[in-house]
C-alpha cells in the first residue's frame, strides 16, 4: 500500500511539473509574438514626433499663432491653409513668384501637410473694401495670410494714412470670421529711382512694428532701387518684376518661411 501511495505522489508530481513548464513555454511563446508589434507600433510613434518637431523648426519666422496653429494642424492630422493675397504683382497660378513657392512649400512642409492658396485683385485697397472683397479671402479659411496691402496699386492713388487703415479694417474683416487667422504684411515690388513710393513701404513697415504684426522685407534682397542694376530685376515699362526679380523675391519668401538659406547662397 505504501508503495502504491509513493508511485501515485511521484506520477502527480510529473504530471504537474509537465504542466507548470507548458504553461511557461506558451507564456514565453505569447510574449515574444507580442513584443515586436509593440516595438513598431512605438517605432511609428517615435517617427511621427521626429517629423513633426523637423517640420516645427521651419516655422521659427512665422508668427507665434501661426506655429501654435500648425502644431494643432499636425496632431489633428489636417492640412494647414496658407494663403498669398494682394495685387497681381505676387503672380498667377501659372506665372511670377508664385508658382515656385507654392511648389517649394508643399514640397518642404508635405502636401498632407499644408495647402497653398492665392488670391489676387486688381484694386486699390479703397476699391477692395467698397467691393467687400475681403469676404472672398475670409471664406477661404486660412491660417496664415500673407498680405500685400495693394501699396504699389494705391500709389499715386490712396494715401498711405488711408492704405494703413484700409489694411487694419481688411485685416479685422478676415479675423471677424476667424480670429486666429494669423498674417505676414509685405510691400510689392520696388521701383526704380521712386521717391514718394519707398517712403509709403517705409510707413507700412513701420505700421507693422507698432501693431506687432511680422514683416516680411523682401526689399532688402533686391538691388538697391536708385541704382541702375534694379533695372534688370524689373520689366520694361516698371510694371512688373523681370524673371530675375520674381526668383529674388521667390527665394526670400521661401528663405523666411522654411528657415532655410535660398538656392543663390
Amino acid at each position: 500500500m505504501l508503495k502504491f501511495l509513493t508511485a501515485l505522489l511521484a506520477v502527480g508530481f510529473l504530471i504537474t511539473l509537465y504542466l507548470g513548464q507548458s504553461h511557461w513555454n506558451q507564456e514565453r511563446l505569447a510574449s515574444a509574438k507580442s513584443k515586436p508589434v509593440h516595438q513598431a507600433s512605438t517605432s511609428k510613434i517615435e517617427d511621427q514626433s521626429t517629423e513633426e518637431q523637423e517640420l516645427i523648426k521651419l516655422t521659427r519666422n512665422w508668427p507665434a499663432s501661426a506655429v501654435d496653429q500648425f502644431k494643432q494642424s499636425l496632431k489633428k492630422d489636417k492640412p494647414f491653409t496658407i494663403l498669398f493675397a494682394g495685387s497681381p504683382a505676387i503672380g498667377s497660378e501659372t506665372d511670377g513668384s508664385f508658382p515656385l513657392i507654392k511648389e517649394k512649400l508643399m514640397k518642404t512642409y508635405g502636401e498632407q501637410h499644408v495647402k497653398v492658396e492665392l488670391k489676387t485683385f486688381n484694386l486699390t485697397s479703397t476699391q477692395f473694401l467698397y467691393q467687400k472683397k475681403q469676404e472672398e479671402i475670409a471664406a477661404v479659411n486660412a491660417d496664415l495670410i500673407i498680405f500685400e496691402p495693394f501699396i504699389l496699386m494705391n500709389n499715386g492713388e490712396v494715401l498711405i494714412k488711408d492704405t494703413l487703415q484700409n489694411t487694419a479694417k481688411i485685416i479685422d474683416g478676415i479675423q471677424a470670421n476667424k480670429p486666429e487667422t494669423a498674417f505676414i504684411l509685405q510691400p510689392s515690388f520696388p521701383l526704380y529711382q521712386a521717391e514718394i513710393y519707398p517712403r509709403q513701404v517705409a510707413e507700412l513697415k513701420k505700421y507693422a512694428q507698432e501693431n506687432k504684426l511680422t514683416y516680411l522685407d523682401h526689399w532688402t534682397a533686391w538691388p538697391d532701387p536708385t541704382t541702375a542694376e534694379l533695372k534688370d530685376y524689373l520689366q520694361p515699362d516698371m510694371s512688373a518684376p523681370s524673371e530675375q526679380g520674381y526668383q529674388v523675391w521667390s527665394e526670400y519668401i521661401l528663405k523666411f518661411l522654411t528657415n532655410s538659406k535660398s538656392e543663390s547662397e
